[in-house]
C-alpha cells in the first residue's frame, strides 16, 4: 500500500497576520514494508508532515495519495484511510481515554463493526505484538507506567490492523529499559510486514533500526536515502542542528586521525569490527 506525497505545503492560520508555513513543497513515496526514520531539529515540521499522511491535517496545497488515490478527493473515506495508516502520538496519555486497558484497545475494532469474538481476538493479538501483559487489561490505563501506556497506545492502533504504523517520539521520557523494550517491539512489528515510520530525536535508535532516513530542515525535505548514506554526512547533519549517531562521530574522529575505518557504520558492533580490523592492520592486534 504505497503512500505518495506530491508538492505538499501546509500553512497554519492561513490568511491571517499570524500565518506560518510549516512544510514546503515536499515530495516522496513510501512503499510496502519500508522502515523509515524521519528526523529533524525541533520545529522542522516532522509532526505536521506525519499528520497529513492519514488525513488529520489537510494540505494547504499539494496531494497525499494512498494506494494511488488522493485522500482528499470526493467520496474517499478518511475513516478507512486512518484504518490503514495508524498514528501513535508523542504523548500517548493524550491518546488513551477509556476506563480499562481492554476497552481502550478494543475501541477501534468495535467502531469498525467487528463482532465481539473478533474484537477479543484482535485485542489479544495486539497485546501479544507489543508485549503487554494480559493481566493489565482490566486496569485503568492511567494507573500504568509510561512504558505500559505506550504499549497500550500502540496496541490500540494495531488492533485495527493498519498496514502502516507511524510513531511520533515513541520513547520520549522513558528510562533506558523502557526505551529498549519499546524499540524492540517496534522492530518486531516491522518484521511482521507492517511499514513503519519512526519520528525520533535519538539518532542512535534511528541508525540501529531504520533502513531509510528522511531529513527535514525548516520545513523542507533536505535529504532522503539509505541510512548509511545519510548518516555518513555527519558535518551536514551538524549544520542543521542534528547530532549524528555516536558511532558515526567516533568513526569520523578516527578518520581525522588517519585511521582507515569506514564512515558509514551504524552500530556499536560494526564500529568494534572496524576498530579491530584497523588495529590488526597496524600490527597491534595483540593489544585487543
Amino acid at each position: 500500500m504505497p503512500i505518495e506525497v506530491r508538492n505538499l505545503t501546509h500553512t497554519y492560520m492561513q490568511g491571517t497576520i499570524s500565518e506560518v508555513t510549516a512544510i514546503f513543497d515536499i515530495n516522496f513515496r513510501i512503499d510496502d514494508g519500508e522502515f523509515i526514520g524521519l528526523i529533524g531539529a525541533t520545529g522542522s515540521g516532522k509532526s505536521t508532515l506525519i499528520q497529513h499522511l492519514n488525513g488529520l491535517l489537510k494540505p494547504s496545497s499539494g496531494t497525499v495519495l494512498v494506494d494511488g488515490v488522493d485522500i482528499w478527493s470526493k467520496g474517499v473515506s478518511l475513516k478507512k484511510v486512518r484504518q490503514k495508516i495508524g498514528l501513535v502520538f508523542q504523548y500517548p496519555e493524550q491518546q488513551v481515554f477509556e476506563e480499562t486497558v481492554y476497552d481502550d484497545i478494543a475501541f477501534g475494532p468495535k467502531n469498525l463493526g467487528y463482532s465481539q469474538k473478533e474484537v477479543e481476538g484482535q485485542v489479544e493479538e495486539a497485546c501479544e505484538l507489543v508485549g503487554l501483559d494480559r493481566e493489565l487489561l482490566s486496569r485503568s490505563p492511567f494507573e500504568l507506567s509510561g512504558g505500559q501506556v505506550r504499549r497500550v497506545a500502540i496496541a490500540g492502533i494495531l488492533a485495527i490492523k493498519p498496514k502502516v504504523l507511524i510513531l511520533d517520539e515513541p520513547t520520549a521520557g522513558l528510562d533506558p529499559r523502557g526505551r529498549r523494550e519499546i524499540l524492540d517491539n517496534i522492530k518486531n512489528l516491522h518484521e511482521t510486514g507492517i511499514s513503519v515510520i519512526l519520528v525520533s530525536h535519538n539518532m542512535d535508535d534511528v541508525a540501529r533500526l531504520c533502513e531509510r532516513i528522511m531529513v527535514l530542515d525548516k520545513g523542507k525535505l533536505v535529504a532522503d536515502g539509505p541510512a548509511r548514506e545519510v548518516f555518513s554526512q555527519g558535518r551536514f547533519l551538524e549544520s542543521i542542528d542534528l547530532k549524528p549517531p555516536d558511532v558515526t562521530v567516533l568513526m569520523e574522529k578516527l578518520r581525522d586521525r588517519g585511521w582507515a575505518v569506514r564512515n558509514d557504520v551504524l552500530t556499536v558492533e560494526e564500529a568494534c569490527a572496524e576498530i579491530v580490523k584497523e588495529l590488526q592492520r597496524r600490527g597491534v592486534a595483540g593489544a585487543i
